[in-house]
């Protein structure tokens, strides 16, 4: 059987689905400038295609149309990640490529030399679906439902050629996840979020409704570069991801405080001096952990203590 090579239009509609749409330049979860249908720097296609067509690489404040980006993604995902695929794959059914290609466009070219994938190149679907289901569903050390639910839908569409954007599945795109029906583990999670920055009053239930999407107008409100629609597409997640970050950015150096008030007691009742040594090395670790992190979401804590300060004065 020959050698599947080419994105076909549902496998592209899967992409979308998954990836969504913005068309302002936006920080993804760990930082990395995006647009379009989750299109990086990181993609030297994508990269190149800029260069020709803006004269330079992406940078904030740059824009696509909807129509640019459907046109270019196909291209960008066959001589990039699609090429990963058929090099170490070599599919001959349309949606164990489409499916790979979805899982390389999101994780990188290397996923393709992943085991789930040299399961799949073996014929081996079931076990390739099976791996593929607990692979790459974090991002800068945080567990995303996101992630979790592509993978899922990717499994599927995997082994049992299932697209989630068919008409039986019926699965909202994620950039209208804020207006599903039913209770979603995804939005719970950005439930959580919103509630913890004071956004949310309601039920952390995953269940879309008016406090949802007041709650989201309001944190997109608070972030003048995100687009005030009251939808939680991929942009407005990234955002609440960072700001999540951002705020657990302090957490590392209170414990290292931990440690070293627990090395000042241990002094006090004369404790050993190795006590100390690790007391000191601990409290060290923790507070350059703390200020990676805290350079990481930098632009994040810089937004929200200038907000603070904003409320301080005219209060």
């Amino acid at each position: 059987m020959p050698i599947i090579s080419k994105l076909s239009p549902q496998g592209a509609r899967e992409i979308v689905a998954h990836e969504g749409f913005v068309s302002r330049t936006y920080r993804d979860p760990v930082g990395v400038p995006t647009i379009g249908t989750g299109f990086t720097n990181r993609s030297a296609t994508f990269k190149a295609y800029w260069i020709k067509t803006r004269g330079r690489p992406l940078k904030f404040g740059d824009t696509i149309t909807r129509e640019e980006c459907h046109r270019i993604l196909p291209q960008i995902t066959d001589e990039e990640y699609g090429a990963a695929v058929v090099r170490h794959i070599k599919p001959t059914r349309q949606h164990h490529y489409d499916g790979a290609a979805s899982v390389c466009f999101n994780l990188g070219p290397r996923a393709a030399t992943w085991r789930w994938a040299k399961a799949l190149a073996k014929g081996d679907a079931r076990t390739a679906a099976e791996l593929l289901r607990k692979t790459g569903t974090t991002a800068a050390g945080r567990r995303l439902p996101g992630l979790v639910k592509r993978r899922q839908a990717e499994a599927l569409l995997i082994q049992r050629g299932i697209y989630s954007t068919s008409k039986a599945i019926n699965v909202p795109p994620r950039a209208d996840v804020a207006r599903a029906s039913s209770a979603s583990d995804e939005l719970r999670h950005y439930q959580t979020i919103l509630a913890r920055l004071g956004h949310y009053d309601g039920a952390l239930d995953g269940l879309a409704g008016p406090k949802t999407t007041k709650a989201v107008f309001a944190f997109q409100k608070d972030h003048p570069h995100l687009k005030t629609d009251g939808v939680l597409g991929p942009a407005t997640a990234a955002a609440l991801e960072r700001a999540s970050a951002a705020g657990e950015a302090g957490t590392t150096t209170s414990v290292g405080a931990l440690v070293s008030g627990a090395g000042v007691a241990a002094a006090q009742g004369g404790a050993p001096e190795w006590v100390l040594w690790v007391a000191g090395i601990g409290l060290s670790l923790a507070v350059l952990g703390g200020a990676v992190v805290a350079w990481r979401y930098r632009d994040e804590i810089r937004h929200r203590v200038r907000n603070l300060f904003k409320r301080r004065v005219t209060a």
